[in-house]
């Protein structure tokens, strides 16, 4: 009989572990990952060059436009952290699309208007511009 009790309550906190691995585990996995690009991004001198490529491509220029309002207008936007809209960008969009728009605009075979098409495919008007805000925000507050 103890051994069976003993069974009973691993079990129920093996199961409590599990639920609290799977609700906390993605929102910490996507804050680090969003940290460690950013972070690599800014070590290497590449973010200095998305700015400049921002700042020279005018269809850019309009999407931080339009963050910029949509931040000074202060919408209710759908998620307001860098964690959260690569949480819901890996789950509208999925990891295996993020990865072929990355080997794609790598290897020249994607325009970067492609992949904003295909982004607007997946979410929603107001995730896109949440997306704008918070890339307005990473890219000129935060250097």
């Amino acid at each position: 009989m103890r051994f069976l009790m003993a069974i009973i309550i691993f079990l129920i906190f093996f199961s409590f572990g599990g639920i609290g691995v799977y609700v906390i585990g993605p929102d910490l996995s996507t804050d680090h990952f969003v940290a460690e690009a950013t972070e690599k991004l800014r070590d290497s001198g590449q973010m200095e060059k998305i700015v400049e490529y921002v700042e020279n491509d005018p269809e850019m220029l309009e999407y931080v436009e339009e963050a910029q309002v949509a931040e000074q207008e202060s919408k209710a936007l759908p998620f307001k952290t860098s964690g959260d809209a690569a949480g819901t960008v890996i789950k509208k969009v999925g990891i295996s699309n993020l990865a072929k728009m990355k080997s794609g605009i790598e290897d020249g075979t994607m325009s970067a208007e492609q992949v904003i098409q295909e982004l607007e495919e997946d979410l929603s008007e107001e995730e896109m511009l949440a997306l704008k805000v918070i890339m307005y925000k990473e890219l000129y507050k935060q250097q």
